[in-house]
């Protein structure tokens, strides 16, 4: 048995200490585990970037207020607009964005050159 573990020698895995007492220290530890996850998630850590959509070869991107510790395509907190860099059209919700950006998300580079380009009023205001 390795010794350099910390749970191999607690009193729970002996079997000294009574089964409800592991109960009680089991949820508490859950219950402080909780309380300092949603303090993590109230800090601002949304971003304004793209979601890919499309098929291969064929891209089309959405612009999406998602947070920042997701995947490229996970869910998102709102959609804003989209983009098909193809045809290069583009298709942006204005005070949705101006909402965002006000609460301190952060854009993308790539969405800050969209944004500069499609909402020339934009980068006057900042």
């Amino acid at each position: 048995m390795a010794t350099g573990l910390g749970f191999a020698n607690s009193p729970a895995v002996r079997g000294t200490e009574p089964v409800g007492a592991i109960d009680v220290k089991y949820t508490q530890s859950v219950a402080s585990v909780g309380r300092e996850a949603t303090k993590e998630e109230t800090s601002c850590r949304v971003k304004l970037r793209f979601k890919r959509m499309g098929r291969k070869k064929r891209p089309f991107y959405r612009l999406v207020a998602i947070d920042s510790r997701r995947q490229r395509d996970g869910l998102a907190l709102e959609e804003l607009g989209w983009y098909n860099p193809l045809t290069k059209e583009t298709f942006i919700n204005a005070e949705q964005v101006q909402k965002w950006l006000s609460c301190g998300a952060t854009p993308t580079d790539t969405v800050a050159s969209l944004l500069k380009k499609a909402m020339p009023t934009l980068s006057d205001a900042e």
